[in-house]
């Protein structure tokens, strides 16, 4: 068995389960509860990403100004960067590892809220599938108000917005801008479980890159 099958089987769904009968009998807090519960885990781990993240934002300018001086000479280019790195004490794979880590169980909860295991523990007799009447009746089916894609795409774009992007080339500022609306689109037909999931993991990753971004302000 492999590790996010392991995830799923004895710590994903037996939460959802646990939360569901000992927490509050709503199986969209559950999934909420669960990624919450993911996230703090993992806290450490992005923490020491967002930071990563913005040392070599901050050495952007730098990275830029020998590009420009070290144009025709890529191996002089290669050791100048190299010799920043040590004199900054900066790895730049820090803002990667972190990230590689924390795979495991961002597959596991997603793939979690989509396995049939789940659809079979939300459609048991007597539980209520999904948040309310209103909205999210059954979290095995898509949001049919639209209203987690819609919040998913915003708080991508509160994330974008809250990294400095001065060096940045016009393409990627172009892909950067059409992002949000592209996740909008793959989420319009993704199970609202999935959804729940995401909308909480980003709106947690974009208040501790608030956070981060700021500690760093403050510190320069």
């Amino acid at each position: 068995m492999n590790p996010i099958t392991l995830l799923i089987d004895h710590f994903m769904l037996p939460f959802i389960q646990f939360s569901y009968a000992n927490i509050w009998p709503n199986f969209a807090i559950s999934i909420a509860l669960l990624t919450l519960l993911v996230k703090i885990l993992l806290f450490p781990l992005t923490q020491k990403q967002f930071q990563s993240l913005k040392q070599m934002q901050v050495l952007q300018p730098k990275f830029k100004e020998m590009k420009d001086k070290y144009k025709d000479n890529p191996r002089k280019m290669q050791e100048e960067t190299m010799k920043l790195y040590k004199e900054t004490g900066i790895n730049p794979l820090g803002g990667c590892l972190p990230m590689l880590l924390q795979l495991p169980f961002l597959l596991a909860i997603f793939y979690a809220t989509k396995s049939d295991k789940f659809v079979e523990i939300i459609t048991k007799d007597g539980v209520f599938p999904g948040f309310s009447e209103a909205w999210l009746p059954n979290l095995s089916q898509p949001d049919a108000l639209y209203i987690l894609p819609i919040l998913i795409g915003l708080l991508t774009y509160l994330g974008q917005k809250f990294t400095p992007s001065s060096s940045a080339n016009k393409q990627q500022q172009q892909i950067m801008l059409i992002l949000p609306f592209f996740l909008i689109a793959i989420c319009l037909k993704m199970p609202a479980g999935v959804l729940i999931y995401w909308a909480v993991s980003q709106l947690f990753s974009t208040v501790q890159q608030v956070i981060v971004m700021k500690e760093t302000k403050g510190a320069n």
